[in-house]
């Protein structure tokens, strides 16, 4: 309620922009889903400028995004656009977590989740590495986790 309540005076002034930092944070998935709508009715008439770490509700609500590391632009544009440009190239295989470092060696590993003690890892590669791993669909957090890759 606090947050709707935040909004709903941010709009009394008529903005023509409004800038909403971690705005679901704390909330119970429901009550997500009901702000972030409110959150992309809103952005049909003034600008909403969105900080969160949920990836999910970038995709969701955003047609421009950012991502910024230490106040340096690194990527700006179209979520959409950003997930196509790496589709296909993102491979995913379960591996036993001490044979991390092995593969850190040999892959650029763009994520990695334990999972029943099994990591899930994700790796980056323009052609199917082979040796047990399957290509998957690629999302925002690949988008993310790619471009700090860069930097390194």
């Amino acid at each position: 309620m606090r947050q709707r309540f935040g909004v709903a005076q941010a709009l009394l002034g008529n903005p023509s922009i409004i800038i909403v930092d971690e705005p679901t944070a704390g909330l119970d998935p429901e009550e997500r889903n009901r702000f972030n709508n409110l959150l992309s009715e809103i952005g049909e008439n003034i600008i909403v400028i969105l900080s969160t770490h949920l990836v999910e509700d970038v995709r969701n609500l955003c047609t421009q995004m950012a991502i910024i590391d230490k106040g340096e632009l690194l990527l700006c544009g179209n979520p959409e656009n950003f997930i196509s440009e790496i589709n296909g190239k993102v491979w995913k295989k379960k591996i036993p977590k001490n044979e991390l470092p092995n593969y850190q060696n040999q892959y650029k590993i763009i994520s990695s989740q334990l999972q029943a003690s099994k990591l899930n890892v994700k790796i980056f590669v323009n052609e199917n590495p082979y040796n047990g791993f399957v290509q998957t669909e690629s999302d925002l957090e690949d988008v993310y986790f790619t471009t700090l890759l860069k930097l390194q």
